[in-house]
């Protein structure tokens, strides 16, 4: 190529504009921004599940009892080697670090009563001749309960929208939530001085 061309093309050619002192101030303002959203981003509040003791406790008691499903049933039962229906409740409810009365009928009378149910709160049924409250489940969740099912001889996870536990429904009740303690049993009292 000709030296005159080689001039004229550089003459022509844009030339890349340098970064100017005034763009500085700009870019470094812009990085230290970032840096601190991406800082505080570290900060942001955790998932509902983890900051509510609550929810954690419902999500412990579900998935406590969806564990035990296929355990056997045993009368008097409050363990992973047999429950009854009231015994998956204290079982469950225990491994979320809070007590419930023993029976169903204690359970039923303890608990603060609910109209709309969430998952962990129980379902009390009547299912015997003799009119008395006599099963409890654990509401799961999406219209399901889980119970210690003594027909079928195992704990087992049902729909609520069969016509059997429609017709024996009495209600529910919940041991969490609007301040309640955790609920002991009581113990008799004695006359010796000594206890």
């Amino acid at each position: 190529m000709h030296p005159r061309l080689i001039g004229q093309l550089h003459k022509k050619a844009p030339a890349m504009p340098p970064i100017l002192p005034s763009h500085a101030p700009r870019i470094l303002m812009a990085l230290w921004l970032l840096a601190c959203l991406l800082w505080l981003g570290g900060c942001a509040t955790p998932p509902a599940s983890s900051r509510d003791p609550q929810t954690a406790a419902r999500q412990r008691i579900v998935g406590t009892a969806e564990r035990m499903v296929g355990t056997p049933y045993v009368l008097g039962g409050e363990s992973p080697d047999g429950v009854d229906c009231s015994g998956l409740v204290q079982y469950a409810y225990r491994q979320a670090g809070i007590r419930v009365p023993r029976t169903t009928i204690e359970q039923f009378q303890a608990g603060q009563s609910q109209r709309q149910v969430l998952p962990g709160d129980l379902l009390f049924f009547r299912t015997d001749a003799s009119g008395n409250i006599s099963h409890v489940g654990i509401y799961a969740g999406q219209g399901q309960m889980i119970h210690a099912s003594s027909s079928s001889g195992q704990v087992r996870k049902v729909s609520l929208n069969q016509r059997y536990w429609q017709q024996r429904m009495v209600g529910g009740a919940t041991f969490l939530g609007m301040g309640n303690p955790p609920v002991t049993r009581r113990r008799p009292a004695t006359d010796s001085p000594n206890s």
